[in-house]
């Protein structure tokens, strides 16, 4: 499991689930953000970044090695109201998961920024998802979502690297149960989607205004205060490739460890994201 590579013929697909409760309003330690701002700045960042890796020369089109989707819950911008939407830009919205080529041709602002990630001059970058906050945090429902567009597309791509949903969020869970059922079944639900490669990974990173520092993939949560351990028994166990791409950061991976990070500040999200999505593109 979890060894195709990403191409053309075998494209993959990564889905942000983004929590937009009121609480993240609260101002993210030493960031001089908010953590939806920090939140939605990391998320742009790496959405680039796979743009990059998708050209091949210099000023040439984007080769459609991923595919991606953003879904927001907690205050929906599109309604105005409480619950989940998709957040893709614009017309991309009604797909729900769209190729990463379509979404680069559609940001919703060139923005000037500093970079996350500690270098000291400012750039001009795309962005394609905005900050938001308000309202509690439906993330059963949030997942429910995930795994109906991604049902279809686990079954259309049945030869790729099995989706990977990264779902950033500093709340409590406020709609458990969901139609019966809780967030520890909606979780399951979404990890019995498979395609020949394995069952779809769910990441939980759990961002949070405290300066305490943050723990990396613990593979127990006992040790955690809430909602550590329920974030992390619905995590998928760490993969090889994730592992590799941790160790190679200088990140210690212990046994057993689950793709959870608790009590992230910005930095840590910049590199729990690029772990996630760091792959080799083959042009097959």
């Amino acid at each position: 499991m979890y060894q195709q590579t990403f191409s053309r013929a075998t494209p993959g697909c990564i889905m942000f689930l983004v929590d937009r409760s009121d609480s993240m309003q609260q101002q993210w330690a030493g960031s001089g953000l908010s953590l939806a701002e920090g939140a939605a700045r990391a998320i742009n960042k790496i959405l680039l970044e796979l743009c990059v890796k998708s050209t091949k020369e210099q000023g040439g089109a984007l080769r459609c090695y991923f595919y991606t989707s953003l879904i927001g819950y907690g205050f929906c911008p599109g309604t105005g109201g409480e619950g989940v939407e998709v957040a893709l830009p614009g017309p991309l919205a009604a797909r729900g998961i769209v190729p990463l080529p379509e979404l680069a041709d559609h940001p919703i602002a060139i923005r000037e920024e500093p970079a996350v990630d500690a270098v000291l001059s400012r750039t001009r970058v795309p962005a394609w998802i905005d900050p938001y906050a308000g309202f509690r945090t439906p993330m059963c429902q949030a997942i429910a979502t995930a795994g109906a567009y991604l049902h279809d597309w686990a079954g259309a791509f049945q030869h790729s690297f099995p989706p990977i949903v990264i779902n950033i969020t500093d709340g409590m869970v406020t709609d458990s149960p969901y139609e019966g059922a809780d967030v520890a079944t909606w979780a399951q639900r979404l990890s019995s989607i498979a395609t020949a490669d394995g069952p779809v990974l769910l990441f939980n990173i759990f961002l949070s205004p405290d300066p305490q520092p943050g723990v990396w993939f613990p593979p127990s949560g006992t040790s955690l205060p809430e909602p550590g351990p329920g974030l992390l028994s619905i995590s998928s166990p760490l993969p090889q490739p994730m592992i590799d791409n941790a160790r190679s950061a200088q990140i210690q991976v212990p046994a057993g460890a689950r793709g959870f990070v608790f009590n992230a500040d910005l930095a840590m999200l910049v590199k729990f994201l690029e772990i996630g999505t760091r792959f080799d593109v083959r042009d097959r």
